[in-house]
Protein backbone atom coordinates (compact mmCIF):
# COMPACT_ATOMS: atom_id res chain seq x y z
CA UNK A 1 0.00 0.00 0.00
CA UNK A 2 3.06 2.53 0.84
CA UNK A 3 4.40 1.79 -2.26
CA UNK A 4 1.27 2.05 -4.34
CA UNK A 5 0.86 5.02 -2.70
CA UNK A 6 4.39 6.90 -2.97
CA UNK A 7 5.22 6.08 -6.11
CA UNK A 8 2.85 7.68 -8.21
CA UNK A 9 2.64 10.96 -5.93
CA UNK A 10 6.68 11.48 -5.50
CA UNK A 11 6.37 11.65 -9.73
CA UNK A 12 3.57 14.45 -8.99
CA UNK A 13 5.79 16.00 -6.89
CA UNK A 14 9.06 15.80 -8.47
CA UNK A 15 7.45 16.99 -11.98
CA UNK A 16 5.46 19.42 -10.68
CA UNK A 17 8.26 21.31 -8.71
CA UNK A 18 10.36 20.35 -12.18
CA UNK A 19 7.31 22.83 -14.20
CA UNK A 20 7.26 25.26 -11.74
CA UNK A 21 11.05 26.19 -11.65
CA UNK A 22 10.50 25.71 -15.51
CA UNK A 23 13.79 23.14 -15.80
CA UNK A 24 13.31 23.00 -19.42
CA UNK A 25 12.40 26.10 -20.56
CA UNK A 26 9.32 28.84 -19.95
CA UNK A 27 5.55 27.29 -19.79
CA UNK A 28 3.92 30.14 -21.35
CA UNK A 29 1.57 31.81 -19.48
CA UNK A 30 2.10 32.42 -15.53
CA UNK A 31 -1.06 30.52 -14.57
CA UNK A 32 0.47 27.00 -15.95
CA UNK A 33 3.15 28.15 -13.44
CA UNK A 34 0.84 28.83 -10.69
CA UNK A 35 -0.98 25.62 -11.23
CA UNK A 36 2.16 23.70 -10.88
CA UNK A 37 2.75 25.58 -7.73
CA UNK A 38 -0.65 24.53 -6.50
CA UNK A 39 -0.12 20.87 -7.50
CA UNK A 40 3.03 20.64 -5.66
CA UNK A 41 2.00 21.83 -2.41
CA UNK A 42 -1.19 19.72 -2.64
CA UNK A 43 1.09 16.78 -3.16
CA UNK A 44 3.18 17.12 -0.40
CA UNK A 45 -0.23 17.33 1.41
CA UNK A 46 -1.24 14.39 0.73
CA UNK A 47 2.30 12.52 0.97
CA UNK A 48 2.47 13.60 4.74
CA UNK A 49 -1.33 12.42 4.94
CA UNK A 50 -0.75 8.73 3.74
CA UNK A 51 2.50 8.63 5.64
CA UNK A 52 -0.05 9.69 9.38
CA UNK A 53 -2.28 7.17 8.59
CA UNK A 54 0.14 4.46 7.58
CA UNK A 55 2.37 5.19 11.04
CA UNK A 56 -1.35 5.32 12.69
CA UNK A 57 -1.89 1.67 11.14
CA UNK A 58 1.93 0.41 12.37
CA UNK A 59 1.53 1.44 15.67
CA UNK A 60 -2.09 -0.11 15.95
CA UNK A 61 -0.84 -3.39 14.62
CA UNK A 62 2.63 -2.87 16.86
CA UNK A 63 4.61 -2.98 13.86
CA UNK A 64 6.62 0.75 13.93
CA UNK A 65 10.12 -0.13 15.63
CA UNK A 66 12.01 2.36 17.34
CA UNK A 67 15.15 3.27 15.85
CA UNK A 68 16.48 4.11 19.01
CA UNK A 69 20.02 6.29 19.80
CA UNK A 70 21.57 9.04 21.57
CA UNK A 71 19.50 12.29 20.82
CA UNK A 72 21.24 15.72 20.38
CA UNK A 73 17.89 17.58 22.08
CA UNK A 74 19.73 20.88 21.16
CA UNK A 75 20.19 20.28 17.30
CA UNK A 76 16.71 18.85 17.03
CA UNK A 77 15.04 22.16 18.41
CA UNK A 78 16.81 24.11 16.26
CA UNK A 79 15.94 21.48 13.38
CA UNK A 80 12.24 22.16 14.01
CA UNK A 81 13.04 25.89 14.23
CA UNK A 82 13.54 25.93 10.86
CA UNK A 83 11.39 23.48 9.58
CA UNK A 84 8.04 25.25 11.32
CA UNK A 85 9.62 29.34 11.77
CA UNK A 86 8.17 30.42 7.72
CA UNK A 87 4.59 28.90 8.90
CA UNK A 88 4.84 30.92 12.22
CA UNK A 89 5.86 34.35 10.37
CA UNK A 90 3.06 33.59 7.68
CA UNK A 91 0.45 33.63 10.27
CA UNK A 92 1.51 36.59 11.85
CA UNK A 93 2.63 34.57 14.53
CA UNK A 94 5.54 34.93 17.66
CA UNK A 95 7.15 31.80 17.53
CA UNK A 96 9.15 31.74 21.48
CA UNK A 97 11.64 28.87 21.38
CA UNK A 98 14.09 29.94 24.11
CA UNK A 99 16.61 27.31 24.71
CA UNK A 100 17.53 26.29 28.42
CA UNK A 101 21.35 26.63 29.24
CA UNK A 102 22.34 23.20 29.08
CA UNK A 103 19.77 20.34 27.53
CA UNK A 104 19.91 17.09 28.58
CA UNK A 105 20.98 13.85 26.38
CA UNK A 106 17.66 11.81 25.45
CA UNK A 107 18.03 8.08 24.43
CA UNK A 108 14.87 7.94 21.78
CA UNK A 109 14.02 7.40 17.91
CA UNK A 110 14.79 11.15 16.47
CA UNK A 111 13.26 11.02 13.98
CA UNK A 112 10.03 10.20 15.78
CA UNK A 113 10.26 12.30 18.49
CA UNK A 114 11.41 15.36 15.79
CA UNK A 115 7.46 14.23 14.38
CA UNK A 116 6.21 14.80 17.70
CA UNK A 117 7.68 17.92 18.14
CA UNK A 118 6.63 19.13 14.42
CA UNK A 119 2.75 17.63 14.60
CA UNK A 120 2.46 19.59 18.34
CA UNK A 121 3.93 22.79 16.65
CA UNK A 122 2.26 22.41 13.55
CA UNK A 123 -1.22 22.37 15.27
CA UNK A 124 -0.43 24.73 18.06
CA UNK A 125 0.12 27.54 14.58
CA UNK A 126 -2.78 26.66 12.56
CA UNK A 127 -5.23 27.11 15.39
CA UNK A 128 -3.86 30.12 17.05
CA UNK A 129 -4.83 33.62 15.03
CA UNK A 130 -2.41 36.72 13.97
CA UNK A 131 -0.59 38.03 17.06
CA UNK A 132 -1.09 34.87 19.03
CA UNK A 133 2.68 32.99 21.02
CA UNK A 134 3.35 29.59 19.99
CA UNK A 135 5.92 28.75 22.67
CA UNK A 136 8.54 25.63 23.06
CA UNK A 137 10.14 24.68 26.43
CA UNK A 138 12.35 21.71 27.35
CA UNK A 139 13.46 20.53 30.90
CA UNK A 140 14.38 17.93 33.49
CA UNK A 141 10.89 17.79 36.19
CA UNK A 142 11.18 16.57 39.87
CA UNK A 143 10.53 13.14 38.72
CA UNK A 144 13.77 13.28 36.70
CA UNK A 145 11.32 12.79 33.37
CA UNK A 146 12.30 14.91 30.48
CA UNK A 147 9.02 17.35 29.11
CA UNK A 148 8.47 19.05 26.26
CA UNK A 149 5.77 21.79 26.60
CA UNK A 150 3.81 23.36 23.94
CA UNK A 151 1.49 26.11 24.17
CA UNK A 152 -0.19 28.33 22.41
CA UNK A 153 -2.57 31.31 22.89
CA UNK A 154 -5.26 30.19 20.31
CA UNK A 155 -8.77 29.67 20.36
CA UNK A 156 -8.80 26.53 23.28
CA UNK A 157 -10.57 23.54 23.31
CA UNK A 158 -13.77 22.80 24.99
CA UNK A 159 -13.63 20.91 28.18
CA UNK A 160 -15.90 18.17 26.68
CA UNK A 161 -14.01 18.01 23.33
CA UNK A 162 -10.35 17.50 25.28
CA UNK A 163 -10.51 13.76 24.70
CA UNK A 164 -11.96 13.52 21.08
CA UNK A 165 -9.13 15.31 19.74
CA UNK A 166 -6.93 12.60 20.92
CA UNK A 167 -8.64 9.54 19.09
CA UNK A 168 -7.63 9.39 15.41
CA UNK A 169 -9.62 11.21 12.81
CA UNK A 170 -11.22 12.99 15.82
CA UNK A 171 -11.72 16.50 15.89
CA UNK A 172 -13.59 19.32 17.43
CA UNK A 173 -16.48 20.61 16.05
CA UNK A 174 -16.58 24.38 15.22
CA UNK A 175 -15.94 26.62 12.62
CA UNK A 176 -12.55 26.91 13.28
CA UNK A 177 -12.08 23.56 12.87
CA UNK A 178 -13.91 23.11 9.57
CA UNK A 179 -11.88 25.91 8.05
CA UNK A 180 -7.84 24.37 8.13
CA UNK A 181 -6.76 21.70 6.49
CA UNK A 182 -6.55 18.25 8.65
CA UNK A 183 -8.28 15.00 9.03
CA UNK A 184 -7.45 14.81 13.03
CA UNK A 185 -4.01 12.62 13.19
CA UNK A 186 -1.66 14.90 14.44
CA UNK A 187 -2.71 15.08 18.52
CA UNK A 188 -3.41 10.94 18.45
CA UNK A 189 -0.42 10.29 16.32
CA UNK A 190 2.37 12.27 18.86
CA UNK A 191 0.14 10.77 21.57
CA UNK A 192 0.97 7.23 20.24
CA UNK A 193 4.43 7.74 19.65
CA UNK A 194 5.00 9.54 23.28
CA UNK A 195 3.89 5.95 24.36
CA UNK A 196 5.66 3.92 22.27
CA UNK A 197 8.83 5.57 24.23
CA UNK A 198 6.87 4.59 27.61
CA UNK A 199 6.14 8.12 27.86
CA UNK A 200 3.01 10.12 27.74
CA UNK A 201 0.82 13.13 26.54
CA UNK A 202 -1.52 15.26 28.52
CA UNK A 203 -3.27 18.01 27.36
CA UNK A 204 -4.76 21.54 28.92
CA UNK A 205 -7.00 23.90 27.32
CA UNK A 206 -9.30 26.70 28.18
CA UNK A 207 -11.27 28.42 25.13
CA UNK A 208 -10.37 31.63 24.23
CA UNK A 209 -6.87 31.73 26.55
CA UNK A 210 -5.23 28.87 24.64
CA UNK A 211 -3.75 25.36 24.83
CA UNK A 212 -0.59 23.63 26.21
CA UNK A 213 0.19 19.83 25.33
CA UNK A 214 3.12 18.01 27.19
CA UNK A 215 4.77 15.34 26.41
CA UNK A 216 6.62 13.26 29.16
CA UNK A 217 9.24 10.99 28.69
CA UNK A 218 10.06 7.80 31.57
CA UNK A 219 13.72 8.73 33.56
CA UNK A 220 15.20 5.61 32.06
CA UNK A 221 15.36 7.47 28.22
CA UNK A 222 17.69 9.91 29.65
CA UNK A 223 21.09 9.36 29.42
CA UNK A 224 21.88 9.15 33.06
CA UNK A 225 18.89 6.99 33.27
CA UNK A 226 20.16 4.99 30.65
CA UNK A 227 23.64 4.40 32.50
CA UNK A 228 22.32 3.56 35.69
CA UNK A 229 20.00 0.67 33.76
CA UNK A 230 23.08 -0.62 31.93
CA UNK A 231 24.94 -0.51 34.90
CA UNK A 232 22.35 -2.41 37.16
CA UNK A 233 21.71 -5.25 34.26
CA UNK A 234 25.90 -5.65 34.04
CA UNK A 235 25.79 -6.14 37.66
CA UNK A 236 22.98 -8.73 37.64
CA UNK A 237 24.87 -10.47 34.87
CA UNK A 238 27.99 -10.77 36.74
CA UNK A 239 26.73 -11.69 39.67
CA UNK A 240 24.95 -15.10 37.97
Amino acid sequence: MSHELRTPLNSIIGFSEMIGLETFGPVGDPKYGEYATDINASGRHLLELIDDILDVSRIESDNLPLDEKVVDISNMVESCKRLIGERARRGGLVLDMREPGEFPTLYADERRVKQILLNLLGNAIKFTPAGGTVSLRTGVNEENRFTFTVADTGKGIEAEHLDRVLIPFGQEEGSMTRVHDGVGLGLPLAKSLAELHGGELTLESTPGVGTTVRVTFPPERLIQGANERAAKAGAVTGGA
